[in-house]
This record gives structure tokens, C-alpha cells and sequence, in this order.
């Protein structure tokens, strides 16, 4: 398989293994919280429900392209590890995975719902302050943790607030009492054709924007592994139209030449400084016709350099802005935009994922979720408030759900479905019955998992990423 050593062939499935153990450990976890409105209203049986989220989780990978797994991927200092040893790739990738798992698999054996993207995330920063200890030139992502940080004490508010607002809304404008009711168990009754059509279209969308950008974060992750241990085969995108890579990066270094390096400030012009020398290198390379597996690797770096050296350079816009112009232009010159066009075309080339890897990931995502929805459905279901949901608190938390996941996917910012679901639950509960209603003992240790996922998965990384570096490399 891809005329690869028989060693590397076993470290690679076996990575790609250890992803498919992973999401399907997130399916049991986080993608059953799609499948909870029509598993627990009786629109749907589970193994029907599961399917259909399979399908769905699989069509919103497939047709919203993969930003969010980029900037996943771009969390780690690619640009300084891409020339690494096989050995650090591999140690890298299982530290990641292994401390990802390790919490995922506790969070869903005590049945409590939790994130598997910041799992992810807390995951990648403790990698990168692992690798900041070993070489003090890796600079961890702080801004990201940062934002994560904000995201974890604001957003929940904001969900709890959304569905609040929306039970009252829904109260005004739904006239049937059949839809404020809660389902009956008795011969497991179906609802009313309507409601249940309701349920399980509100179902389908949050497994449809579900994939579209939760799914996306591991397909990110199996193109490290890709690109680490196969980087012939995968290092640039074999489908790529070279042509048009080579008519960008030539507008790009033309721009470059136009530019008033003097307006910035001293750190500024060497960023500048390197990216018209891997703007220059570049181009020699692409001059090829046919590249070497080496040469492959180098035209990754460079891109990568380029994509990096790119926003930091931007935030000088005046620098672009002609001098006849400087005095009456405010806002960023048409150079500046059309530069990161280029730059985007370009990036083509790197950020990519082949079908067979979105397929692997939707598979183990719906196995996932068949074999372990049950605890976490309950959980939501009937653990969140002292009474079982009505059909306007399913949808309403359903739906406040897939929005806001389709909002992030358009916007490459990656969200975590468990924590949007879990507010919004508890806000439609707080709006029917007041905030006495909530089962705090359940809420705390939601809270208290949402709080320590961060802090443990960067311990965790970090302390296997430093005993497998001591004991292999």
C-alpha cells in the first residue's frame, strides 16, 4: 500500500486505527446528543435514528469541505515540526489521541456529557507546551486556549438564554397543547404526525451540521497521520492543479514587490523578509514538472510558512496601501485582499482530505453512536431537569443546537455540540418549570466536566508526549 516500508504500513494503520477507537468513543459520547430528540419521543426507533445520524454526520463532512479540520490542525506549529523525525510524528500523534480517549472514555462511563473538541484542544496544548519544555522556539497557541477559556465560561449563558427565550416564543405562537406534552411511555406511543415529523427533521440537521464541523476535527487529525508517515502520497494534494498553484504564487510574490517594507515595524520586516525567500523558493520548485518525494515535503513547508508569515503581515495594511494613496486610504487596499486570495488558492495544495478518510470518520462516528447512546441520551434526557422533556423543549434544544453548529461551521470556528445542548436543555427546563426544577447535582458534575476537560487533557498530553519522547525517541 502506497509503496511504503512494512514498518510504517503497521504505524499507520495502527494510527488510523487508534482514530477510528476515538471517534467511535465520541460517537458514544458526543454524537448522541443528535439522536436523543427522536430516540427518547418515540419518533424513532434507535437503530433507525443511528442510521439516519450515520448518513447525515457523513453528508455534513462531505459537503461542507474541511476549514474547521485545518484550523485544528493549524493549532500545532506546523511550520516548525514539518521537517521533524518519524519517530517525533508518531509520538506526537498518540500523545494526542491517547489523552483524548483516555478522558472521552471516563466522561462517557460516568454518563456524563462532555466535549470532545476541547478534549481535542486541551490535547494539541499540552503537545505544544510539551514541545515549548523540549525546544523553547514551539510556541503553544495561547490565543486559541484563551478563547476556548471564554467560550467555556460565556457560551453555555448565552445557549441557556437562546432557549429560554425561545420556549416563551413558542409558547405564544404554538396553539396545539399536544406539542407541550411529554411523550407517552405507555405502549410506547408515537406523537402526533407533525410533531414527530418535526422531531426528527430538527434530529437530522443537528447530525447534518453535527458532521459538518465536529466530524471535520478528526478527518484533520488523520491527515496528520497521513502526512507524517506517508508524505509522498499525501503531502500535496495529488489532485491539485499545479497550473494554477504556480499562477498564484506568482501574483503573490508580485504583490510582495509592491510592497513599502518600511512602514513596518522591525519584527514585521523579517517576517517579510522570510516569506518573499519562501515565496522565491517556491516558485523555483514549482517550475518542475514532476516532484521528488523530498521536494513534495519542502513545497508543504514553504506554503506553510507563507500561510503563517500572511497574518502577521496583514495586520500592517498601510504597508499595502501605495504612497500616492496613503493619505486617503483607511481600509485595506485591494493588493492586501487579492493577496489572500492567492494565498488561499494556494492553500489548496495543503489543506485537503481524501473521500476514504471522511468515510472512515463517519463510519466510526454512527458505530460509535449505536453501540453508546443510551447513557448519555438518558442523561440529557432525564437527568438535566426533574421532569422528561416535552416535544417543544426536545425541539427547541435540538434546533438552538444545529443552528448554532452550521453558523460555526460557516465560520471555521469548531463548537462543541455537548456543551450547546446541555445549556439549551436547561434553559427550556428553567423556563417551564424555574430554576428549582434543575437537577443541580447533575448540572454540577456537567459544569465540573466542562471546567477540568481543558486542564486534564493538557496534562495528560503533555505527560505522554514527554514518557514516550524519554522512552522512544
Amino acid at each position: 500500500m502506497f509503496g511504503i516500508d512494512p514498518q510504517i504500513l503497521v504505524l499507520l494503520w495502527f494510527c488510523l486505527w487508534t482514530i477510528i477507537i476515538f471517534e467511535f468513543i465520541n460517537g458514544m459520547n458526543d454524537t448522541a446528543n443528535a439522536v436523543a430528540p427522536v430516540i427518547y419521543t418515540n419518533s424513532l426507533s434507535p437503530v433507525r435514528s443511528v442510521f439516519l445520524a450515520a448518513i447525515m454526520n457523513f453528508l455534513g463532512v462531505l459537503t461542507w469541505g474541511i476549514g474547521v479540520a485545518m484550523g485544528i490542525m493549524h493549532l500545532l506549529p506546523l511550520d516548525i515540526i514539518v521537517e521533524k523525525s518519524l519517530s517525533f510524528w508518531v509520538v506526537l500523534i498518540l500523545s494526542l489521541l491517547f489523552s483524548a480517549i483516555i478522558w472521552n472514555l471516563s466522561v462517557w462511563y460516568l454518563g456524563i456529557p462532555s466535549s470532545s473538541s476541547h478534549a481535542l484542544i486541551g490535547s494539541i496544548l499540552g503537545v505544544s507546551i510539551a514541545m515549548q519544555y523540549l525546544d523553547p522556539s514551539v510556541i503553544p497557541s495561547w490565543a486559541k486556549a484563551e478563547e476556548v477559556f471564554k467560550s467555556l465560561l460565556i457560551s453555555p449563558l448565552i445557549w441557556f438564554g437562546l432557549a429560554f427565550l425561545c420556549m416563551g416564543l413558542l409558547h405564544k405562537i404554538v396553539t396545539s397543547s399536544d406539542f407541550f406534552k411529554r411523550p407517552g411511555w405507555l405502549f410506547n406511543r408515537e406523537p402526533k404526525n407533525w410533531i414527530r415529523y418535526l422531531l426528527i427533521g430538527v434530529s437530522w440537521f443537528v447530525s447534518y451540521a453535527h458532521g459538518s464541523n465536529d466530524g471535520q476535527k478528526w478527518v484533520g487529525l488523520a491527515m496528520l497521520i497521513l502526512i507524517s508517515l506517508v508524505p509522498a502520497s499525501f503531502a500535496i494534494n495529488p489532485s491539485i492543479n499545479m497550473t494554477e498553484i504556480r499562477t498564484n504564487i506568482t501574483h503573490v510574490d508580485s504583490v510582495l514587490n509592491a510592497v513599502d517594507e518600511t512602514r513596518f515595524e522591525t519584527s514585521e520586516k523579517i517576517v517579510f523578509w522570510e516569506t518573499r525567500d519562501h515565496v522565491a523558493r517556491l516558485k523555483t520548485l514549482l517550475e518542475q514538472e514532476v516532484l521528488s518525494n523530498t521536494e513534495k515535503v519542502e513545497v508543504r513547508k514553504h506554503i506553510l510558512k507563507i500561510q503563517k508569515d500572511y497574518k502577521v503581515m496583514s495586520e500592517q495594511k498601510y504597508a499595502f496601501i501605495p504612497k500616492v494613496q496613503a493619505d486617503s486610504f483607511n481600509s485595506a487596499p485591494a493588493d492586501l485582499l487579492s493577496l489572500k486570495a492567492s494565498i488561499d488558492n494556494i492553500s489548496s495544495a495543503t489543506d485537503y482530505a481524501p473521500w476514504w478518510i471522511l468515510a472512515m470518520i463517519s463510519i466510526a462516528l454512527g458505530a460509535g453512536t449505536m453501540v453508546g447512546w443510551k447513557r448519555i441520551v438518558t442523561t440529557i434526557w432525564e437527568k438535566i431537569g426533574k421532569e422528561k422533556l416535552n416535544y417543544a423543549q426536545a425541539t427547541t434544544g435540538a434546533l438552538i443546537t444545529a443552528v448554532t453548529i452550521w453558523t460555526a461551521t460557516k465560520l471555521w470556528l469548531p463548537v462543541s455540540t455537548t456543551h450547546i445542548l446541555s445549556s439549551g436543555i436547561a434553559g427550556t427546563m428553567t423556563f417551564e418549570h424555574g430554576k428549582w426544577w434543575l437537577q443541580w447535582g447533575t448540572i454540577r458534575h456537567i459544569l465540573m466536566a466542562w471546567v477540568l476537560t481543558l486542564p486534564v487533557t493538557i496534562t495528560l498530553s503533555a505527560g505522554i508526549f514527554l514518557l514516550l519522547w524519554k522512552l522512544f525517541v
